[in-house]
């Protein structure tokens, strides 16, 4: 559930920014009732007018941002301090597995798969205790990829979008 978080505030809150984005601009203006409700409608938006349209153009932003980079983690309520079993070298264990594991793109983009294998590590020492990371990858790689995977998912999507920035700029 909590990975359609993301999504469902995200267009939440696009939706609510374009409606006031098109009220405060008077591109659409509703059908009032009666004239109590259009003189009200019109005081509102002399009065607030211009708040409402910042407003509107941040929560536009912000459901824009949350829809194209999704993450699951800013929805997480509870106690993130619990004991997951990991150490600080653990996490050095999984960022140095991480970038041999890169293969070229390693020596291609050395500081881009560092930051990757950095934020991949978080993920997963935060999604999964140390054991249960264990047990995952006792399973066959197919399903040690279902497993932990979508942990990590963030992370590649934003690799994938500064390695083609960069290639762009080499252009």
């Amino acid at each position: 559930m909590i990975s359609f978080l993301p999504y469902i505030f995200g267009l939440t809150s696009l939706l609510i920014g374009l409606y006031l984005f098109l009220r405060s601009f008077s591109i659409w203006k509703p059908r009032p009732r009666n004239k109590e409700q259009e003189e009200r409608s019109e005081r509102m938006l002399e009065k607030y007018g211009t708040f409402i349209k910042v407003a509107s153009i941040i929560l536009i932003l912000k459901g824009a941002y949350d829809l194209i980079l999704p993450n699951p983690d800013r929805y997480s309520i509870g106690n993130h301090e619990k004991n997951t079993g990991w150490t600080s070298e653990d996490k050095a264990t999984l960022v140095k597995n991480c970038i041999r594991d890169a293969g070229p793109k390693a020596t291609t983009y050395p500081q881009l798969t560092k930051e990757y294998c950095d934020c991949s590590a978080d993920r997963i020492m935060t999604a999964m205790t140390k054991e249960q990371y264990i047990k995952t990858l006792s399973k066959p790689l197919e399903e040690q990829i279902k497993e932990v995977g979508p942990v990590f998912q963030g992370c590649l999507t934003l690799l994938r979008q500064r390695v083609d920035s960069v290639e762009k700029q080499g252009k």
